[in-house]
């Protein structure tokens, strides 16, 4: 049986660390002003010569300074997406180029990575187009399972005397078929209701010579 493939996505945006209470984990700060000031009231250093350490910003894609003006949160709309599939070479590379609206890609680890989203392009679509590109299913996929295969090709079996039939396995196992003489109002709304099926929750839908 196959596990259904999921992406979880999170919203990333960089925050500035606040040095007392030591929030927000993707800032750091070399030294703070009260170390700063320690120092001046010992006068160990010069008042010239203390210049505030420029606080930087920790991100996927590398340390920017908290001004920066190229950070990914102020440039993109910026995602983590969180796989249980592996993603590959061939993964990346789809996210990379099959993807509208993908500007910044970083993979990283075995099941997660970020992504930037282009301001004119909508969120909401570039994940849906993620999710439907990466969580469908090959037919070795989901009938990878030998006693999956036997009972899908049992079924096959018995629904080959008809003209008309389609079949849908979910990648949980679950089974569903619609059989007919002739391609009638019966036939066209059960096949839909498959396709609907196929759409929501991954899977495959094998089918007759005459569809």
């Amino acid at each position: 049986m196959t596990t259904r493939k999921t992406i979880a996505w999170e919203s990333w945006n960089a925050k500035i660390e606040d040095p007392q209470t030591g929030t927000n984990e993707v800032v750091e700060q070399e030294q703070t002003y009260s170390e700063i000031e320690h120092l001046q009231a010992s006068d160990l250093i010069p008042h010239e010569m203390l210049v505030p350490q420029t606080r930087v910003l920790h991100t996927p894609l590398g340390v920017y300074p908290e001004d920066s003006l190229l950070k990914p949160s102020d440039r993109w709309d910026c995602w983590i997406g969180h796989t249980n599939f592996d993603i590959t070479n061939g993964v990346a590379s789809k996210l990379d180029s099959e993807i509208d609206g993908v500007e910044a890609l970083k993979i990283l680890g075995r099941y997660s990575f970020f992504i930037g989203v282009a301001r004119l392009f909508d969120i909401t679509q570039v994940r849906k187009d993620i999710e439907n590109l990466f969580c469908s299913y090959t037919e070795q996929e989901v009938l990878n399972d030998k006693e999956m295969r036997v009972t899908v090709d049992l079924v096959k079996e018995q629904l080959e005397s008809k003209k008309y039939w389609s079949l849908f396995v979910s990648p949980e196992g679950e089974v569903e078929y619609v059989v007919s003489d002739k391609m009638d109002k019966h036939y066209l709304d059960g096949l839909n209701n498959l396709l609907e099926m196929k759409s929501l929750i991954g899977g495959i839908i094998l089918r007759g010579n005459d569809g």
